[in-house]
């Protein structure tokens, strides 16, 4: 079996994305909200409490799920790796949430009033879950690297890093799982705003230096479709650094037309190829081709005026 090394941190894919969409957790979420909007009170930062413990507790779930796909492709020591490090972290988590809840006594007798310590507490909101997610890769990937786990059989077949290949640009299916992991962290929370889902057959991927660090990063173009269970769609390019930890998230922005194609251009630039609508045709079929020039800012892409 081939060492782990480095590869670890391609193939942490954590799932989770349907936290964010729980129509659960939705209600409750609403539900809390009308009660204690701007409402700084014993109660509320209980219930606000309570709602970060059960936010947390279906992460939870949803995270020791993946323990049999740390098994299939590490062994089963990866699996209790990954399932001990989950376990611990969101315990303590919750014990934490504890220690700060208001006591019995202001929350029965003092249930308006405002906490003595001064303190509130706010949501867990998506990005709050992406960073638990963060910490929790990083140290399965240095604990990882410590045990010398080493890639099963199927772990190989499915993460082993494919040959170099010329050029700084890669086609999506040769994206490695820890930078899917992360661009399947910021479409979640963008659809966690409005609902909707991706159009995944659109998604692409292509590698270009975005901070002129000598490094590849990634260039993602994804499209959310169904918003409001409308009929209509919106695409966006994100930036993705890639970092000794993994791939670190920078912007998005959405781009204009339906584009079709995206391509490396000079700098940090990209080139994406787009279909407008012209004069005599159907609102559903755009049918004018041009290429756009987007230009990263190291929070999102700009469009080059003409």
């Amino acid at each position: 079996m081939k060492r782990m090394g480095s590869t670890i941190g391609l193939i942490v894919l954590l799932s989770g994305c349907g936290v964010y969409s729980d129509v659960k957790l939705s209600m409750v979420r609403d539900a809390l909200r009308q009660e204690c909007m701007g409402n700084f009170t014993n109660t509320c930062v209980s219930k606000t409490i309570d709602y970060n413990i059960l936010l947390l507790e279906e992460a939870k779930s949803a995270w020791l799920a993946q323990e049999d796909e740390w098994v299939e492709s590490l062994g089963k020591d990866a699996g209790k790796l990954w399932t001990g490090l989950v376990e611990q972290r969101t315990d303590q988590l919750v014990d934490k949430l504890e220690s700060v809840r208001p006591g019995m006594f202001s929350r029965w007798f003092l249930g308006d009033a405002q906490p003595f310590s001064g303190k509130g507490m706010m949501e867990f909101s998506g990005q709050d879950l992406k960073e638990m997610h963060g910490a929790l890769m990083a140290e399965f990937i240095a604990k990882g690297k410590q045990q010398g786990l080493s890639l099963t059989e199927k772990g190989v077949e499915k993460y082993a890093p494919a040959a170099d290949t010329k050029g700084v640009e890669s086609d999506a299916t040769q994206a490695d799982a820890a930078l899917e992991a992360a661009i399947s962290d910021v479409i979640a929370m963008e659809i966690s705003k409005d609902g909707g889902a991706e159009y995944t057959d659109n998604r692409q991927v292509i590698y270009m230096d975005l901070n002129e660090d000598g490094q590849p990063d990634a260039v993602v173009l994804f499209t959310v479709e169904g918003q409001g269970g409308g009929n209509g769609s919106y695409q966006s390019l994100a930036g993705f650094y890639r970092s000794g930890a993994g791939w670190v998230y920078q912007g998005h922005s959405v781009v204009s037309g339906a584009a079709t194609d995206i391509k490396a251009s000079t700098g940090p630039r990209v080139a994406v190829s787009t279909l407008t609508s012209g004069p005599d045709d159907p609102r559903c079929c755009p049918s004018v081709e041009s290429v756009e020039i987007y230009t990263w800012n190291g929070r999102g892409f700009e469009l080059k005026q003409s």
